[in-house]
C-alpha cells in the first residue's frame, strides 16, 4: 500500500517485484486487482497515483474545503444550484489573493501535531531515498510502519 509514496517511474518495477513474491491466492487476487485498476489502467496512469514529495496526500483538505463551503451556505440538505453557484463565484474571486498569500508564506493550513510529525518524517525519509541513503524496500517498509 506504500507504492504511491514512490516516484512514479519506480512504481511499476516495484509492483512487479512484489507481485513475483506473492504466494497466497487471496494476495494474488488483490495484486491482480491493483494491476488491472492502477498499474495497467488507461483511466488512471501510474503517474497520477504517485504522491512522492507531495505535502497533500489525502482528501482531508478537499473535505475541509467542502465543509467550509457548506457552512457558509448555511442550509441543511441539498444546496439550491444558484446559491451554490454564487458561493463558488465568491470562492473563485478569493483565489488570486489566497495564491499570493501562500506564495509569500502568509497563509498556512491547520495541521494537528501528530499529522505534522508524520509529515516531517515522511519528507525526511523521501530525502534519504533521494540521496540514496535508503533503498526502495527500506523506504516502503519505514513509511508503512510510520502510517500504521
Amino acid at each position: 500500500m506504500c507504492l504511491p509514496f514512490l516516484p512514479s517511474e519506480q512504481i511499476v518495477e516495484t509492483f512487479m517485484r512484489l507481485d513475483d513474491r506473492v504466494t497466497s491466492p487471496a494476495l494474488a487476487s488483490l495484486m491482480d486487482y491493483i494491476d488491472r485498476t492502477w498499474i495497467r489502467s488507461r483511466t488512471f496512469p501510474v503517474s497520477s497515483s504517485s504522491i512522492f514529495m507531495s505535502p497533500i496526500r489525502t482528501n482531508n483538505d478537499v473535505e475541509g474545503w467542502h465543509n467550509r463551503l457548506n457552512s457558509r451556505v448555511n442550509i441543511r440538505g441539498p444546496v439550491p444550484f444558484y446559491l451554490l453557484l454564487q458561493e463558488l463565484f465568491r470562492e473563485a474571486t478569493a483565489i488570486p489573493l489566497q495564491s499570493k498569500m501562500v506564495c509569500e508564506n502568509k497563509l498556512a493550513r491547520y495541521q494537528r501535531k501528530k499529522t505534522r510529525d508524520i509529515q516531517r518524517e515522511v519528507f525526511r525519509l523521501w530525502g534519504q531515498y533521494t540521496d540514496g541513503e535508503v533503498s526502495t524496500s527500506q523506504l516502503m517498509r519505514r513509511i508503512g510502519r510510520l502510517l500504521h
